[in-house]
Formats: C-alpha cells, sequence, structure tokens
C-alpha cells in the first residue's frame, strides 16, 4: 500500500483522468500514514513512561509502613452466595509505634474479621498520620498500559479525522475539476454551443 501511495504521488498511475487532487490525496496519504507508524507507539511509550514514572515517585514517596494494633474488632467477612468472603477493609482505630520510637493513634483501612489485639500494616506519611498503601508495581503497570494504549488510540482517531477530511477536500477538488472539464467537453461531445 505505501509503495502504491509513493508511485501514485509521483505520477506513477498517471493517466488521463488522473487530476493533481489526486496527486495531493495520495501525499497527503502517504505523510499521514508515515505519522501514524511513527506517532501511535511514540505517543504510547511517552504517555506510558511518563506515568510509570510518576507511579514509581509516588510509591517511593508513599511513606513508613509500621505494625498497628487493633483496638476494636473489624466488620466480619461478609460471604457471598459462592461462599467467598469479602476481603474489603475497614476503617477501625489503631495505635503504633513509629520507628523513631514515638506513640500514634489513629483509624487506619484494616481487613475484615480482624480482632481487637490483631496487628495489621499501617501507612504513615511524612507527618506521621495515617495515609493509604502504595500502590503495587501490578496497578502501576496496568495504568500504564491502559495510559499507553490509550495515547496510541488516540493519535489513530486524530489520523483517521485527518484522513477523512483530507479525503472529503481532495473529493470537492476533484468534483469542481470534472465539472470544469465537463463544461468544455460536454458541447464538443453533444453539438450544443451555449
Amino acid at each position: 500500500m505505501v509503495f502504491r501511495l509513493w508511485a501514485y504521488g509521483r505520477g506513477g498511475d498517471s493517466g488521463p483522468l488522473r487530476r493533481p487532487s489526486d496527486a495531493f490525496e495520495a501525499w497527503a496519504s502517504g505523510a499521514l500514514l508515515a505519522a501514524l507508524l511513527l506517532g501511535a507507539p511514540a505517543a504510547g511509550v511517552a504517555a506510558g513512561s511518563s506515568l510509570y514514572e510518576r507511579g514509581r515517585a509516588a510509591q517511593a514517596a508513599a511513606g513508613e509502613r509500621v505494625q498497628a494494633v487493633l483496638l476494636a474488632d473489624a466488620p466480619p467477612p461478609i460471604t457471598s452466595a459462592e461462599g467467598t468472603g469479602d476481603s474489603g477493609r475497614y476503617a477501625v482505630p489503631v495505635r503504633w509505634t513509629a520507628p523513631d520510637g514515638s506513640a500514634g493513634r489513629g483509624v487506619a483501612p484494616v481487613h475484615a474479621g480482624l480482632r481487637r489485639g490483631d496487628r495489621a500494616d499501617v501507612w504513615l506519611d511524612a507527618r506521621g498520620r495515617v495515609t493509604a498503601p502504595p500502590r503495587n508495581d501490578a496497578e502501576i503497570w496496568l495504568e500504564t498500559s491502559a495510559a499507553g494504549s490509550g495515547a496510541a488510540a488516540g493519535v489513530v482517531l486524530v489520523f483517521v479525522g485527518v484522513r477523512v477530511v483530507v479525503r472529503r477536500a481532495a473529493d470537492r477538488r476533484r468534483m469542481d475539476e470534472w465539472e470544469r472539464d465537463w463544461a468544455r467537453t460536454e458541447p464538443v461531445w453533444t453539438g450544443r454551443r451555449s
């Protein structure tokens, strides 16, 4: 297809019915195709790597993990019809000892079914407040893949839109050229003179 567009743009498909708008469309299509083949992967890689770096930086800056002791029972797991339990997290009062030796108290999300006195991992921010746990590597990779795919798909959609615009412009130009040529040829063919 690329070689056909290139030959068509160069005049390799010349004939009495070939118009300048045909050459324009062939060259524009070739340029758009090249932009698509280079742009879609580049946009996907750029978006994905940017999001990956931000995710890893957020993961590194997530704070510290400490062992906390539950001060109350967490709600029991909810059993579904299939017999599986809910693995959700519930906010429960906890206390902990920070790495610097200071004691802390707060409310932290813990797994369902834990009892008073059980231990659970709690994440603390730089000020010593309970914060959400950082995203794991699988979540970061999933978001990265989605962002890269979305960016590449966006480039494809832009390509399709521009291609439609180029095609319509070439068709309008082609019809104008045909109308002008027919206005000159029709009187000769039909024998009518204006």
